[in-house]
């Protein structure tokens, strides 16, 4: 291949890759997945599994409590949902929240837990992917294995899409045990003499 060859081969892959740049820019998904919370206790637990046929709710509010973005999607048979919105809106006062069942017979889906923020984890060529924390729906009553000792903590109805989430947690922080010593080098001169 000469020169103007592989310049015009460089050309065509530059355009190849930019039209695939052009095509993925403005895509934006919020991502999570809902457990049943089978004790009522509030938090998730051995006990608990991913919930199908459970509608998600990604709601955006301004300073004034107003919604100003909403959208709804249905968890698939994993209990995993994913929001699409177009472009790269601005998802700095949103949260997610159960909001209902798809199928009323679900025998998990008779309280939602509370709205949980969005966290944003990756952000590259205008597309955006924000996470959020696992979101819990209860049964009517707990489940007969479940610890009788300790004092069940329900979960409360659904917030309406106006009120504000608990802000987020910042992460745990752990600290490592210190390091031994180093055992003491055996050579501390550099050497002109090959190894041999």
């Amino acid at each position: 291949m000469d020169w103007s060859g592989s310049r015009c081969f460089l050309f065509t892959a530059f355009l190849i890759l930019a039209a695939a740049i052009d095509a993925t820019l403005a895509d934006t998904t919020v991502s999570g997945t809902v457990f049943c919370d089978q004790c009522k206790d509030g938090q998730l637990s051995l006990f608990d599994y991913p919930v199908s046929g459970i509608k998600v709710k990604v709601t955006c509010v301004d300073s004034n409590g107003q919604i100003t973005t909403s959208r709804e999607e249905t968890t698939n048979w994993l209990g995993n949902y994913a929001v699409k919105f177009d472009g790269t809106p601005n998802l700095g006062n949103c949260f997610a929240q159960v909001s209902g069942s798809e199928q009323e017979s679900t025998a998990c889906g008779a309280a939602a837990g509370p709205a949980q923020n969005l966290r944003l984890m990756f952000r590259m060529f205008g597309m955006e992917l924000y996470a959020v924390d696992s979101l819990l729906t209860q049964p009517a009553h707990p489940m007969s294995f479940c610890s009788r000792s300790s004092n069940p903590n329900p979960v409360s109805p659904p917030v309406t899409p106006v009120n504000r989430p608990p802000s987020a947690r910042s992460p745990p922080t752990f600290n490592l045990p210190p390091l031994p010593p180093l055992p003491p080098t055996l050579f501390t001169e550099a050497s002109a003499c090959p190894h041999q």
